[in-house]
């Protein structure tokens, strides 16, 4: 799941469920990780169990089109083919008290069983998402999730892979549109998914630091860089040469003003 992406591109969805129809489940990772396919979902759930919600909120919201997007088509160009392919794989966390380090660890398992299930290769494969869904946290469920997904967004960037962050709560606002919240999700989770060249405006965000932000982008033109079209690997290039711009600038404003203090240290006060 993408939401409010970039793309405005035509998803040759037919073909892609001919590619879909070859590949052949992994029903031990599958089954490690409790992971379940959409269909499996609304198949074989009550409708208003978190995960069939998750999924109605995926069929009503992301893949279908929004006033507020300010883009034609839907929320999330991916979903609607992924929900063809079947390649949207849930997991419901039943623990109702964990902590930060805890729901950190789950996240990195199932991002090893992301890696695991099919499709694994192909552009078949841009479709899979894994949603880590966590019904039970209460009151502290979108600071949870928050800060997980901020501690761990980098080393999954470095990995070719985006952790999407989903809570009603989610202020994060959309690309075209400062006042849509296209993160707002009726169930708290994350989500784990391949980092596609559309990913770029998440990745050059000002809300991040230039670190941060150099971190990201270096990591979006190794991954990808080879494969993006032109104005994207341009605009990649750029918004990093910014970024260390901006490092640059900040660590001589910090020498600046550490040389500015010693230097009024070292001045004899009168009397």
């Amino acid at each position: 799941m993408t939401p409010d992406n970039d793309s405005t591109s035509v998803i040759d969805s037919d073909r892609l469920l001919m590619q879909g129809q070859a590949f052949v489940e992994s029903p031990i990772a599958a089954v490690r990780g409790k992971l379940l396919q959409a269909s499996v979902v609304e198949r074989e759930q009550d409708p208003s169990a978190p995960l069939p919600q998750t999924v109605a909120w995926i069929r009503t919201f992301l893949a279908r089109p929004h006033p507020d997007v300010g883009r034609p088509g839907p929320v999330c160009p991916f979903t609607p083919t992924a929900l063809a392919l079947d390649t949207i794989w849930l997991a419901e966390i039943h623990d109702r008290d964990v902590s930060v380090d805890r729901i950190t660890q789950l996240i990195g398992e199932y991002r090893d069983l992301f890696a695991e299930i099919e499709p694994r290769t192909g552009q078949v494969a841009i479709n899979k998402t894994v949603l880590i869904v966590f019904p039970h946290l209460g009151d502290e469920a979108a600071a949870f999730i928050d800060e997980v997904q901020q501690q761990l967004k980098p080393s999954f960037v470095d990995l070719g892979l985006m952790l999407g962050e989903f809570h009603a709560t989610n202020e994060s606002p959309g690309l075209r549109n400062p006042d849509f919240r296209p993160l707002r999700s009726p169930v708290p989770m994350l989500a784990i998914r391949h980092m596609v060249e559309t990913d770029l405006p998440f990745l050059r965000r000002s809300l991040d630091t230039p670190q941060v932000r150099g971190q990201y982008l270096r990591s979006y033109l190794r991954r990808l860089g080879p494969t993006v079209r032109r104005n994207y690997f341009e605009q990649a290039l750029t918004a990093l040469v910014d970024a260390e711009l901006e490092v640059r600038a900040l660590k001589r404003a910090k020498a600046d003003k550490t040389a500015d203090k010693a230097d009024k240290a070292d001045k004899p006060v009168r009397a």
